[in-house]
């Protein structure tokens, strides 16, 4: 029963969820939890994350750059003007980063930072999709949009931990996926366009669907303004972390994906016909990012001195440079733009 009705998720998703908003209005609606929610289970997502920052922060990198693949998302972004250069995009992305955080740490209690968070962006997507909607009536922010960005925040943390450095245990992976089945809910998803289900076996299924049916096959012929909000997202975000390229990056979103012609390692099967891997194409630069990403994720990370390393690491940037001492951004935009604050 339940294949089946997975079978039916991306029709149901392209017929009535590309067509109905998150809110219709951003004023008539108040944000509560499910009641399917699940406290114990939702924390143990949330020290998933805490075990396996390095990783699950490369997958949302790689799941935002195959969610601007797909047009309608990208119509709103390029609408609201807010990611179109380095600088903007930096303060876009460095202000999600901040919202997401405060959802991985925070309590979710009504008044919380969390709570206050998830409610001010519910209201930003409303509102942006309907002035969006104003200017075209074929632009929303709609159910299946937002289903499809929940898949760059999961959906290849669930599908291809392996070659993310994340250590795998059943029990934290289930908190995950039920961690961001409440988040979507508490962003306007019903359940029926949530790609998190009540089980991780159904919740693979709805992404693996998503994957091979929509962004796979986005990812393979990209738009020049894919490209162009791409580079100023990557630009903006190197400032956080200079690992960042942009041809590395679009490699490994490929990889995750399984664009044919992305493979890397010797033993690595292709099962595509690919005679040459794409990052033989790259330049230097690239291809030595690309390697040492690949190498940390895929083989420093399973030691457990350096994954400790890691995630000291990416917390100190989460919580003391980013919010308090951006020095590339200062040099890059400047001092003014380069702090960003949450706001409720």
């Amino acid at each position: 029963m339940t294949n089946s009705v997975n079978s039916r998720y991306i029709e149901n998703l392209y017929n009535d969820g590309a067509t109905k908003p998150i809110d219709d209005d951003v004023s008539t609606y108040e944000i509560q939890l499910p009641s399917w929610y699940d406290e114990a289970k939702f924390k143990r997502g949330q020290q998933f994350y805490q075990d396996n920052r390095p990783g699950i922060v490369t997958a949302a990198l790689c799941g935002l750059i195959s969610v601007l693949a797909i047009p309608s998302i990208l119509e709103i972004l390029i609408f609201t003007r807010r990611s179109s250069s380095p600088m903007t995009a930096y303060k876009r992305y460095v202000l999600t980063i901040l919202h997401t955080t405060n959802w991985y740490d925070e309590e979710l209690k009504p008044g919380s930072k969390s709570w206050k968070s998830l409610e001010y962006v519910r209201r930003i997507h409303a509102a942006s999709g309907k002035q969006a909607n104003k200017q075209n009536s074929k632009m929303l922010v709609s159910q299946k949009d937002v289903a499809i960005t929940q898949f760059g925040f999961v959906g290849f943390v669930a599908l291809s931990y392996q070659m993310l450095g994340i250590r795998y245990d059943e029990a934290g992976m289930e908190g995950f996926v039920h961690f961001w089945r409440t988040i979507g809910y508490m962003l306007g998803l019903e359940d029926r366009f949530n790609i998190c289900t009540e089980d991780l076996a159904s919740s693979k299924q709805r992404m693996t669907l998503v994957l091979e049916q929509i962004l796979r096959p986005a990812l393979q012929t990209v738009s020049t303004e894919f490209v162009q909000m791409t580079n100023a997202m990557i630009d903006g975000l190197w400032c956080v972390n200079t690992f960042l390229d942009y041809n590395a990056f679009m490699f490994l979103t490929r990889r995750l994906a399984g664009v044919p012609g992305h493979y890397y390692w010797k033993d690595e099967p292709t099962n595509d016909g690919s005679t040459q891997p794409a990052y033989e194409k790259m330049g230097w630069h690239s291809r030595y990012i690309l390697c040492m990403i690949l190498y940390i994720n895929e083989v420093l990370l399973y030691v457990p001195i350096i994954r400790w390393y890691f995630n000291i690491l990416f917390t100190v940037n989460a919580y003391f440079i980013d919010k308090y001492f951006p020095y590339l951004a200062m040099i890059k935009f400047g001092i003014k733009n380069a702090f960003v604050r949450v706001v409720y």
